[in-house]
């Protein structure tokens, strides 16, 4: 039983992973494969945790490349969680949350498409190109002074980083919205 749960979940999350890319993305970057992983842990000068990435180690040509990859957290200086990110295999972010003080998700950042540009290389790739295109739906949670709760305050899209499309901020009092067009 517990077999069958472990590889469901293995199959659910490597299907996730990979929803995002485009055909182009996958076809150019299923020949590289990483030849090692490393953990790395900064602390605080308190001895606190600061940060826990994973890197993947590819090897390409004449060079060796260290790409962020898998889960990273970072911390504040009093050792509460702050970020949580999911990157995928060649350092292009997947998932973020983003918490308060109070331990709360206050920011959500989901990946909803990668894609490349023409005539792009698996060299541009392993060097954070600008020639990825990332779009992204970006939820951000604000306190309303009556209940205390978080609720949405913003959300939209992003390209590149950039706001694009239809924008809504809501009021915290009722289920009135404004939008403004990027």
């Amino acid at each position: 039983m517990r077999i069958k749960l472990v590889i469901t979940i293995f199959f659910v999350v490597n299907l996730n992973v990979y929803s995002q890319h485009s055909k182009k993305f996958i076809e150019l970057t299923k020949t590289i494969k990483p030849i090692d992983s490393i953990i790395k842990t900064k602390n605080y000068s308190n001895g606190k945790t600061k940060k826990v990435s994973k890197f993947l180690v590819y090897e390409y040509g004449e060079y060796s490349y260290n790409i962020l990859s898998g889960n990273q957290q970072i911390f504040n200086k009093t050792g509460e969680l702050f970020f949580e990110q999911s990157y995928d295999n060649f350092g292009n972010l997947l998932y973020q949350k983003q918490f308060n003080k109070s331990g709360d998700v206050y920011k959500i950042i989901e990946t909803s498409r990668i894609d490349l540009m023409d005539n792009i290389t698996i060299e541009q790739i392993l060097n954070s190109s600008k020639d990825i295109s990332i779009e992204s739906v970006e939820r951000e949670f604000n306190q309303s002074e009556k209940e205390g709760k978080l609720k949405l305050w913003k959300e939209g899209k992003r390209l590149n980083g950039k706001k694009i499309g239809q924008w809504k901020t809501y009021n915290l009092c009722d289920n009135t919205f404004k939008i403004k067009n990027y």
